[in-house]
């Protein structure tokens, strides 16, 4: 699995499901990506989201791999908060949130357990139709829901994890 690379939007904006373009720093910070993803990767699997997309279609080319998106893969929808400050949010709705951000929804979006059952659902898909190895580019919601999966962390543990912009991390899809 890996994160996508570095967002260009200020830092302190809210943001899940919105279109954000990337980086200029995106070829720089795609090429270790590159240069340490394994080269019999059959199918990456992607976010729809062009923060995604574009390093899929990248090392899809380099590799041979074959792209297939999956909006499963999504970051948390944040609804009503998408690209507002986090410090123009109304205190209160976000307070409530931030106590128990793993099962309380934003308004108009979703909460991270909504996040984690879909992801969940990839996951246990995945495992149950593929017998080669694959790559999954996604956000850091996702990395963390897949964390809790492989490792059986509860989400409040897993949310703990840190990921990277462009950080690969490997699972092991087992029967």
């Amino acid at each position: 699995m890996i994160r996508h690379t570095t967002p260009d939007i200020k830092k302190g904006i809210c943001y899940g499901q919105s279109e954000i373009p990337l980086s200029a720093t995106f070829p720089q910070e795609a090429t270790p990506v590159l240069r340490n993803l394994p080269k019999d990767i059959a199918i990456i699997y992607t976010s729809p989201l062009s923060r995604c997309l574009r390093l899929a279609e990248l090392l899809s080319k380099e590799i041979s791999a074959h792209v297939k998106t999956d909006n499963r893969l999504l970051e948390i929808n944040f609804g009503e908060w998408e690209k507002k400050p986090w410090n123009k949010i109304e205190h209160n709705l976000l307070q409530r949130w931030m106590n128990d951000y793993v099962n309380e929804r934003c308004p108009g979006g979703e909460s991270y357990a909504d996040l984690a059952s879909r992801v969940t659902i990839f996951l246990t898909e995945l495992k149950s139709v593929t017998k080669t190895r694959v790559a999954v580019i996604s956000h850091h919601g996702v990395m963390k829901a897949a964390y809790a999966f492989f490792y059986g962390v509860d989400l409040t543990e897993a949310m703990k994890r840190q990921f990277n912009f462009g950080e690969i991390s490997k699972f092991q899809l087992s029967n």
